[in-house]
């Protein structure tokens, strides 16, 4: 076999690995977005209440939006990373029912709350501690619906 056809067959593997990387983390991101969360160990006490639930799709949607579908008694906050700041922002659950009671200004954005979500940015579900372990709808785009 001659080099240029090694070179082409290389070419050609490296360009089909690269396709299949990029089709995979297409259709992760566009897939509908679940996750099992909960505040249950695995040996049954309480107290495993931090889930990293994933990176939302290319679009900013509201923490409002995002957590509409965990039950309102669950779920304590969301946090991201703001890599450019260097620092968490968060948003806790105000919702009637909350666990923790939280005041709705503890989402004002000049205290770290936040107001969107960005596009492709990591989150961080905060349960309640002894909340049953469920499979849960995150709302990551527009038009999206819990069923």
């Amino acid at each position: 076999m001659s080099w240029i056809h090694r070179k082409a067959i290389a070419v050609v593997a490296i360009g089909a690995g690269v396709a299949t990387i990029l089709g995979a983390t297409l259709g992760i991101a566009l897939a509908k977005h679940t996750s099992t969360v909960g505040g249950v160990c695995s040996n049954g006490s309480a107290g495993c209440n931090i889930h990293y639930v994933g990176t939302i799709k290319p679009t900013a949607v509201s923490p409002a939006t995002f957590t509409q579908c965990l039950p309102a008694a669950d779920w304590i906050g969301i946090y991201i990373w703001d890599g450019p700041n260097q620092k968490w922002l968060h948003y806790f659950n105000t919702r009637p029912g909350n666990p923790g009671n939280y005041p709705e200004y503890l989402n004002n954005t000049a205290v770290g709350g936040i107001s969107t979500i960005p596009g492709f940015s990591g989150v961080v579900l905060v349960m309640r501690p002894g909340a049953p372990n469920q499979q849960v709808t995150l709302l990551d785009a527009p038009g999206e619906t819990c069923n």
